[in-house]
């Protein structure tokens, strides 16, 4: 037979395990809410909704807290139900004041006023004065990153320990939810900033390549580049020199993104004005400059300035650069460590453009041979840079740049044959990630 005796213990037994089953139903459901949410507004609305929903109180605040200058802002504020947010911050008072020094909550359930008043917290007119005060301390580590507070206007004592917990619990989940929330944010914001540099280091790389190319009459002249990352370390220039001669660069400066991409730029200027100081000197030579002299000065200067002033960097670039006399078809130049260009005809590869001196910038008083080459009608001299053979496939297998010979053999302009090459090229890496810039230039002498 039962003891009649034990059945209020029973009873009470009872309704503390159903109410430490809610309380903890409640602490996952607002986990798994807070686990879908990374806005940190959205995390104090809700968390302060369910607060409001399922604790006996007026009054419901969720403030942060600022320890450089010891301020306070009110993040989620419900007075009966009503919105009561004012923006700004406020100097940190009071019982919120003991929480931040202690680092643990604060239960007053009597004497509110008095005890607030003591500890120099103002009373505000027009404003209802609470009869209890619950607050606890968000925390990220050590530190007090904000405080959560309840307040009951109508009853004293309305708060006990199973609120504290309750409470603090919720605090940490918050927390938790509000540091990852703020790291997310933070991580967001550097991102966009870091895409809006790189999108400036896109248009000011894009300015130094040229706009349009120049077209000698009985010539067509093309060029792509496909930049593997934001920035690219290959660049081509095709410029005007002196007496209708046309000066061509295809080049590939070593390593990837923005390094390369800085060291682009150096490495085009100082090509293109010392190829061409005459022009920017305003200065009246004794004798004409021989395109010989003009190679040799640009890929000279160049690489000892390079080695000179940023051999610490190791920065160094293949180039070719050829210097085309329109008239004659004749191409002077130089290769200074660039995958070798072709001189295609009809039949296929006529001559390979063999390399005449190290890369620009890989080692002090590197000399550069100058060679020769004519352009008959009908033949296209392809370059690229080593992207295009670096392309591979889906089991590993490299590009074979000898497969777009056929591709340029035929009537249509340049510019739709690199259109082809790219799209086969895309073809054959499909669903592999380019690794490198892939940059192409192409001259073609018309038949008529």
């Amino acid at each position: 037979m039962t003891d009649k005796k034990s059945l209020p213990v029973e009873n009470t037994v009872v309704q503390k395990l159903a109410e430490r089953d809610a309380e903890l139903a409640l602490i996952n459901s607002v986990q798994l809410a807070l686990a879908s949410r990374l806005d940190v507004q959205s995390i104090y609305n809700l968390v302060g909704d369910k607060i409001r929903d399922i604790f006996d109180s007026q009054v419901v605040m969720i403030s942060t807290y600022d320890p450089q200058d010891e301020t306070i802002e009110h993040r989620y504020a419900i007075e009966r139900g009503e919105h009561i947010i004012a923006p700004g911050r406020y100097p940190i008072r009071g019982f919120r004041t003991q929480i931040v020094q202690t680092k643990q909550p604060v239960l007053v359930n009597q004497n509110v006023p008095e005890l607030a008043a003591r500890l120099g917290q103002p009373t505000i007119p027009g404003t209802i004065t609470p009869k209890s005060w619950l607050g606890v301390p968000m925390m990220v580590g050590d530190q007090v990153t904000g405080i959560l507070s309840l307040q009951h206007v109508d009853r004293e004592n309305a708060f006990d320990e199973s609120h504290v917990r309750l409470l603090q619990t919720l605090a940490a989940s918050m927390s938790v939810a509000l540091e990852n929330a703020r790291l997310w944010e933070q991580e967001e914001l550097y991102r966009k900033a870091l895409e809006r540099e790189f999108e400036i280091g896109r248009e000011i790389q894009a300015s130094f390549l040229p706009e349009s190319l120049p077209q000698p009459d009985g010539w067509e002249i093309a060029a792509f580049l496909k930049s593997a990352r934001e920035v690219s370390g290959d660049f081509y220039d095709v410029f005007e020199l002196t007496e209708g001669q046309i000066g061509l660069v295809i080049a590939d400066v070593c390593d990837k993104g923005l390094g390369a991409a800085l060291f682009m730029t150096l490495f085009r200027s100082l090509i293109r004005a010392v190829s061409n100081i005459d022009f920017f000197t305003n200065v009246e030579y004794a004798g004409k400059l021989s395109m010989e002299m003009r190679l040799k000065n640009a890929m000279s200067l160049t690489n000892n300035y390079v080695v000179k002033t940023h051999g610490n960097t190791s920065m160094f670039c293949s180039i070719f650069f050829g210097i085309l006399d329109p008239p004659t078809g004749k191409l002077t130049y130089v290769n200074g460590g660039h995958p070798p260009p072709r001189v295609i005809d009809h039949r296929g590869i006529k001559q390979i453009l063999q390399v005449t001196g190290p890369a620009v910038g890989f080692a002090p008083g590197s000399e550069y041979s100058v060679s020769e080459v004519e352009l008959n009608k009908g033949d296209i001299l392809f370059a690229h840079t080593d992207g295009l053979p670096d392309t591979i496939n889906s089991i590993g297998k490299s590009f074979s740049d000898t497969d777009l010979i056929p591709l340029l053999v035929g009537t249509e302009q340049l510019s739709v044959m690199l259109e082809k090459i790219l799209d086969q090229i895309a073809d054959y890496s499909t669903s592999v990630k380019q690794i490198d810039d892939i940059t192409m230039l192409a001259v073609r002498r018309m038949k008529t």
